[in-house]
């Protein structure tokens, strides 16, 4: 039983490990974009836009997998779905803020596509984007630590 535990309260952070390697390398678009052009540009710009949904989808996956290994754990350990689903710590809170400020990122991301693509200017919605991001990039490098010390503490 002890595996099965390990491996349920295991599965949120390994996955989001991904996703975090993921976000990493779609900021990494801020430095890349000013080099490109024409053809190459398009494809990189649709590739980014293309990653973002799926980042942002992937968002929610890894905060229904968090929910659901503490259901899962909350069984194992108390014989209680419902007993750890409230986080009951910062990392937990966090994490809810956390995906908010994503799908508002996400939200940026799509607005400022929306108004390239009918061709009112937007700069101002691709600046706050990259700005975001870059305060994401932070707190996203907070809550995986926070993530850690609380590993410890259950296992």
């Amino acid at each position: 039983m002890e595996l099965v535990r390990s491996a349920v309260i295991l599965a949120h952070p390994v996955a989001a490990l991904c996703l975090i390697w993921a976000f990493y390398r779609q900021r990494a678009w801020r430095k890349e974009s000013p080099s490109l052009s024409g053809a190459e540009r398009k494809s990189a710009v649709e590739h980014h836009e293309s990653m973002g949904d799926r980042i942002a989808m992937a968002t929610l996956a890894i905060v229904v997998l968090a929910f659901a290994s503490n259901a899962v754990r909350g069984v194992i350990d108390h014989d209680d779905p419902t007993r750890l689903l409230i986080p009951g710590h910062f990392h937990g809170w966090s994490g809810i803020i956390g995906v908010s400020l994503m799908f508002f990122l996400w939200r940026l991301g799509r607005k400022t596509k929306e108004a390239k693509d009918s061709g009112d200017s937007f700069s101002r919605t691709k600046e706050l984007h990259g700005k975001l991001s870059d305060i994401m990039g932070i707190l996203l490098g907070i809550h995986a630590f926070l993530g850690f010390l609380y590993l410890l503490t259950i296992f």
